[in-house]
């Protein structure tokens, strides 16, 4: 009979190692995350965060009345407050509660990959816009962007487009990174960067709360930096590679977003220029995210679980 550590561990006896063990449920609680939130769509308001926000809105408020020069503090602090509490419990699982760390590493990562959908988001506003419903396009463009949406049909598609490639990596990819790196510690990494995110997002139409916005923008511009690049590269790998990578390279020095300026600008180029000449755009691009996180992604976390690249 197998000991009390080796049945917390999840063993049946024998076994390569918790070491091994650790990344087969890393791997397994990733990709149940990906494939079941694309299944929970019904459940999604069980996933919103809509009540914090509004607490961390008005506790971000009060402190914002006391210095302005406080708001990277106060971004950092929000992010802080929601990853902490999440990296304590996966701390304490990491080893002698394994299963207990991958039930809870997919809870947390359909929380981090949710609520919204991007894909269905994007193929909404595919849908109106060649249906020819201009208003019902125009209010899924503005879902999506997080904003006011451009007046013309046409530069609709075209900032639809766009963002489907940035939120990408702010809503999947970013998400997967930093669980992977972050080895035990990956379920808090995940949702405090898609915490940060929804603070970027939510600030960003906040009355008075520009100095705060501004303070989001530039510490997820510096989480999602890496990320970013391995998103385009994935862009590129998955469509047409050389346009892609001759577009990377032709955006001017002037022009390539700093560490705190984000990456939407090379997530947009390489991604229009990896899809090539495809006229239905929106549904393109789309289908590009699909490619690189099935074709690309996908099996290159799973060496990297396998081979001990990551934990």
């Amino acid at each position: 009979m197998g000991s009390g550590r080796d049945l917390r561990l999840g063993k049946a006896g024998g076994g390569t190692g918790p070491g091994w063990r650790a990344r087969q449920m890393k791997l397994l609680a990733l990709l149940i995350g990906i494939y079941a939130e694309r299944y929970l769509a019904r459940w999604s308001h069980l996933r919103e965060f809509r009540g914090l926000e509004e607490q961390a809105n008005q506790l971000a408020q009060r402190l914002l009345r006391l210095d302005k020069r406080a708001a990277p503090y106060i971004v950092a602090g929000l992010t802080l407050a929601c990853a902490v509490p999440v990296g304590i419990i996966a701390w304490l699982l990491r080893d002698d509660w394994m299963i207990a760390w991958f039930v809870f590493a997919v809870i947390v990562l359909l929380f981090s990959f949710g609520p919204r959908d991007l894909k269905a988001e994007a193929l909404a506003f595919h849908d109106k816009a060649d249906a020819g419903d201009e208003d019902g396009a125009r209010a899924q463009a503005e879902v999506i962007l997080g904003g006011s949406a451009p007046d013309k049909p046409k530069d609709q598609a075209a900032a639809v487009e766009e963002a489907t490639y940035r939120e990408a990596n702010n809503r999947i990819f970013g998400v997967i990174f930093w669980f992977l790196v972050a080895g035990p510690l990956g379920p808090a990494f995940a949702f405090g960067f898609r915490a940060l995110n929804s603070l970027r997002r939510f600030t960003a139409t906040l009355p008075g709360g520009e100095e705060l916005h501004r303070a989001a923008v530039k510490l997820h511009g510096v989480v999602a930096w890496i990320p970013a690049r391995i998103t385009s590269a994935s862009f590129a790998l998955a469509g047409n590679f050389d346009d892609a990578v001759n577009a990377w390279r032709g955006i001017p020095a002037d022009q390539q977003p700093n560490l705190f300026e984000g990456s939407g600008a090379v997530l947009s180029v390489v991604g229009a220029q990896a899809l090539g000449d495809r006229p239905d755009r929106v549904r393109g691009a789309v289908v590009l995210v699909e490619r690189s996180l099935h074709w690309v992604w996908g099996p290159i976390v799973a060496v990297a679980v396998i081979l001990g690249v990551v934990y």
